[in-house]
């Protein structure tokens, strides 16, 4: 997020800010914060991922979930934040730095009981995430001091822009390939503020790419397709569905595949413990070709004769060649511990067939679930440098399925037209196991009127738009799980998990809903499961 974008998106939010009371801070993944802000127009979420690469700061009307247990951080931030109202804002742009005076949280703790109290400043840094400040009633955040180039002094701000804060790299990389007249004019357009915001699409999978507070050049967005306009939080949020919440999505995947890839590690370095183990066996097996040798030319040696070697010839048990035996023993007891070290072989191989097929087993499982959760955004072309190194992030998947990890026998999977994945309860265990897997921002879907299956859409970020054809499929799979089954159409109506509630003492799978989102008439194909069952797709 370039330092001019944040001071639209700063100037667009103070006056909310002002004033909001914070009710929930959370970090659903590493670097992203979501804070739940309360003011007379409403309850608002703001998300910002902080770092060196893409930060991000908006408004999101799609709620956010917790994610996690809060760290000792974030909870140190909600003792003095929550429940306090924002007393005042204090933008530092070229900073990317916005500091929220939390009005009325508790002075923080000092050695001295005569010092001056002191005052919660929460501090959002799109570098260095959210932290709290404390000052003084006499202090304040220090106020930016930034002045703009001249026409004179245009070249020499470009070469020594760490002297010029307002000369932020992206700026820079677009003043190189203007001419003196539009470069001069570009700055005084953003001295003075206001103007539209230029979004950036693939054309491919419509997926934003960048988003510039002016417009880029043509070689900097090469491929891409241009909107703009004067709504800068909904831009924004547009900007920050792709660029945030669906890298989050996969930072999540990437947090729970690390105790799969552990265990995979661990099961590979079994199966070549059983590899090993196979070659021993069959080498004792082997033996047996050498005790069966020994017997076919028993009577060319005295009963009692011990040797460490001896020469067997070509027969029906092999071609000629020298057996080592054991001095201690005679040719007849070697020939008997060869057999009997044969047959432990054949019972070693035996167990070992059944422990490498269970093994095999657990690996087909892990690995299924891995290359669900390894499902990512393709990364395609960028379309310019500017976009590539300042502004972008993998696309949107298409068709790659919300990972749902190993599941419970009473829950079915199906995936959609669409690939999204679609859980279905069996039975009323089934059904809480489903709502369980599910995350607060699911589509949760159910027969009206009646008993029936619970269903539920895994969306893989919140917000997004399910398709009306992923809908009435999986309308069809709880119509085809319910007491409509017999009928040509079913009503199902559908919400939010985060909106579906149990009720204490009522029978298992009776659930109260608080919010619906709507209600679906869907025709009852008996073939919609064989279509989405993935066994089958897979086949196919």
């Amino acid at each position: 997020m370039d330092a001019h974008l944040f001071r639209r998106f700063c100037d667009a939010s103070v006056p909310f800010l002002t004033g909001a009371r914070l009710e929930k801070l959370q970090s659903p993944v590493r670097d992203v914060f979501t804070l739940t802000f309360f003011a007379p127009g409403g309850k608002r979420q703001l998300c910002m991922r902080s770092g060196r690469q893409n930060p991000l700061l908006f408004f999101s009307s799609a709620h956010l979930g917790a994610g996690h247990a809060p760290t000792a951080d974030i909870m140190r931030l909600r003792k003095y934040a929550l429940g306090h109202r924002i007393g005042a804002c204090v933008p530092q742009y070229y900073a990317r730095r916005l500091w929220l005076l939390v009005s009325g949280a508790a002075p923080a703790p000092s050695q001295d009981a005569l010092s001056a109290p002191k005052l919660a400043w929460l501090v959002l840094d799109l570098k260095e995430g959210v932290s709290l400040h404390f000052l003084t009633e006499t202090e304040s955040p220090e106020p930016e001091t930034v002045r703009w180039p001249e026409e004179e002094e245009l070249a020499s701000a470009c070469a020594n822009w760490r002297d010029w804060p307002v000369m932020t790299p992206a700026l820079r990389r677009t003043l190189l390939r203007l001419d003196a007249l539009e470069s001069l004019a570009l700055l005084e357009d953003l001295r003075s503020g206001g103007g539209d915001l230029f979004l950036y699409r693939n054309p491919a999978d419509n997926a934003v790419r960048a988003l510039s507070a002016w417009p880029l050049p043509p070689d900097l967005h090469d491929g891409l397709v241009e909107q703009s306009g004067e709504n800068v939080n909904a831009l924004l949020e547009e900007a920050g569905r792709h660029l945030v919440l669906e890298r989050m999505t996969l930072d999540r995947a990437r947090e729970e595949a690390q105790p799969l890839l552990r265990k995979k590690k661990k099961l590979d370095r079994l199966a070549g413990n059983l590899d090993e183990e196979k070659a021993r066996l069959n080498r004792m097996v082997g033996a047996r070709h050498d005790g069966l040798a020994l017997q076919e030319n028993l009577w060319r040696w005295p009963r009692g004769l011990k040797e460490a070697r001896i020469d067997v010839p070509e027969g029906a048990h092999g071609p000629a060649r020298s057996v080592a035996l054991d001095a201690r023993i005679t040719v007849v007891e070697n020939m008997e511990r060869f057999f009997h070290t044969a047959e432990r072989g054949k019972r070693g191989l035996a167990h070992l067939a059944a422990r490498r097929a269970e093994l095999d087993r657990e690996r087909n499982a892990l690995s299924a679930a891995l290359t669900s959760l390894a499902a990512s955004p393709e990364k395609g072309r960028t379309g310019g440098q500017d976009a590539a190194k300042a502004q972008t992030a993998a696309s949107r998947p298409s068709a790659a399925p919300m990972p749902v990890g190993p599941l419970p026998k009473n829950v079915q999977a199906f995936v959609s037209s669409d690939g999204f994945v679609i859980l279905r309860g069996r039975d009323a265990k089934g059904n809480l196991a489903c709502r369980k897997l599910a995350a607060p921002h699911d589509i949760w879907m159910h027969a009206e009127g009646g008993p029936g299956a619970h269903v539920v859409v895994r969306l893989r970020w919140p917000g997004q738009e399910v398709p009306a054809r992923t809908l009435m499929e999986a309308g069809c799979l709880a119509a085809l799980k319910s007491w409509q089954n017999s009928a040509a159409r079913a009503d199902i109506q559908y919400a939010e998990i985060r909106h579906i509630k149990p009720m204490r003492g009522a029978p298992a799978g009776t659930v109260r809903i608080d919010r619906l989102l709507g209600t679906l008439s869907v025709p009852v194909n008996p073939e919609m499961e064989k279509r989405l069952s993935p066994a089958l797709r897979e086949n196919t």
